[in-house]
């Protein structure tokens, strides 16, 4: 799951209408590994993250469940790394659903559903200093906590000194760097404010070595002998910055030149962000060439890419744009990011398993990443529990027919936080969308080009 990606930010979607009566988008970012993916996969053009932030769409994936039935009702976003999990220990997870299943299960990257450090006295360290964490200690509460036997990466966002995280790698439930006396307080070029880290810490490595962290992961997978689960959620292209103001970019990622490389279908140059967008391309394109290289224990004469069920998508649009509907990065629709118009939360979402999704087809119904819980358990067979992923929806049969209409609801969210009070609320039923409540987002009228033509305002 990329960060902060929007549909017209991968060719993938290049030439696809997004309704049935909007023209087909034109320019878009090319990115050739996503684009053969689509080839081979299903393509939906109506698929949506449950909220238009980051830790609000991580919640309800991870728990199928609505993001406004965790703490975080005020704002979409956890700021500070170790903030109070938003995931309860009562709450089943995805992972732990796949978990009794049989599954080995890892997750690589930003987690940023909460965690909570050690004081050194079994105590929650404050979320707003971390002179009081004890790195010598294990995390109190963290992904290992909540169904994954693996994990490697940060707590949340590492862009500026509002993500105050300390600039740590965290290994499972253990920090990969513990002597503070080496650690130091490191100020940021466009922002006030102090960022602990570890020595020698740089941005740009952090596409780097969550790719590097994912081989090993299908490596080892391939050796256990079970089904394997990864969640592979890099922090690209979530705007990252180093000590200098620089947008932190790898010059290279497995091989292959990112830096300045970025280039859109009528051939014009991208920036620095749309050079994220690429490095998730190649990451991608180097998982995928893993699975197809891996031979398959469980299968003999069979890669482990015959027999695996690979999604990419994007925790919310992309986080340029305005509300015009003349988005390129968000495939023209209105909004972006933190609102509640369609470019806000309509992500790319492809996905591919041999023999049973591929042919290069396109799906359009109606679909939300919360609904992956259900889905998931409806793929190996698993009965629910009526306390599990509360409002997950099945939509493993409109996997399989491209041309079945799902006509159910779908609820979407947008809470930015203060001091912006854009809180809103935003019901979809085919193609009619009710937004409920107002505030930065406050919705009007008037047209985008690919947006609704009559949206049902409240």
């Amino acid at each position: 799951m990329a960060d902060d990606m929007g549909i017209g930010d991968t060719s993938a979607y290049q030439y696809v209408s997004l309704m049935s009566s909007a023209k087909p988008i034109g320019k878009t970012l090319n990115t050739p590994n996503l684009e053969r993916f689509a080839k081979q996969g299903i393509l939906f053009t109506d698929a949506h993250a449950p909220a238009s932030m980051c830790s609000s769409t991580r919640y309800s994936l991870l728990t199928g469940r609505l993001a406004h039935r965790a703490y975080l009702k005020k704002q979409g976003w956890l700021p500070h790394g170790p903030n109070q999990p938003m995931i309860q220990r009562s709450l089943t997870t995805l992972p732990e659903m796949l978990q009794r299943n049989g599954y080995y299960t890892g997750a690589i990257g930003k987690y940023h559903v909460g965690m909570d450090f050690d004081d050194g006295e079994g105590q929650p360290a404050d979320e707003f200093d971390y002179k009081d964490v004890d790195f010598t200690k294990p995390l109190l509460d963290g992904p290992t906590d909540h169904g994954f036997d693996e994990f490697f990466g940060v707590p949340g966002n590492t862009e500026d000194s509002l993500d105050t995280e300390p600039r740590i790698y965290i290994r499972n439930d253990k920090w990969t760097f513990t002597d503070r006396s080496k650690m130091h307080w490191m100020g940021m070029k466009h922002r006030t404010g102090q960022i602990l880290s570890g020595p020698n810490w740089d941005l740009s490595q952090l596409g780097p070595d969550f790719l590097k962290e994912g081989l090993q992961f299908i490596q080892l997978a391939s050796q256990k002998q079970k089904p394997f689960f990864l969640y592979y959620v890099p922090t690209a292209n979530h705007f990252q910055r180093n000590q200098s103001g620089d947008y932190a970019v790898p010059k290279f990622l497995d091989g292959k030149p990112v830096k300045g490389t970025s280039r859109y279908t009528d051939g014009t140059k991208g920036t620095e962000r749309e050079d994220m967008v690429i490095e998730n391309d190649i990451a991608f394109g180097a998982l995928i060439r893993k699975l197809e290289e891996t031979n398959d224990p469980r299968n003999p004469g069979h890669k482990l890419i015959d027999n695996t069920l690979i999604i990419f998508t994007s925790d919310n649009g992309p986080n340029v744009g305005d509300n015009e509907g003349t988005n390129q990065e968000s495939g023209g629709l209105r909004g972006k990011k933190a609102k509640i118009w369609e470019g806000g939360h309509r992500v790319p979402f492809i996905l591919f398993r041999k023999q049973h999704f591929e042919g290069g087809t396109i799906n359009r119904s109606l679909f939300s990443l919360t609904d992956l819980f259900a889905t998931m358990a409806s793929l190996v067979s698993e009965e629910l529990k009526p306390t599990e992923a509360h409002d997950s929806l099945d939509s493993l049969a409109y996997w399989k027919n491209t041309e079945k209409k799902d006509n159910r609801p779908r609820y979407f969210f947008c809470h930015l936080g203060p001091p912006y009070e854009n809180d809103a609320i935003a019901i979809r039923k085919d193609s009619q969308k009710v937004i409920v409540s107002g505030g930065l987002a406050q919705p009007w009228t008037k047209k985008g080009t690919q947006g609704f033509a009559q949206p049902l305002v409240s």
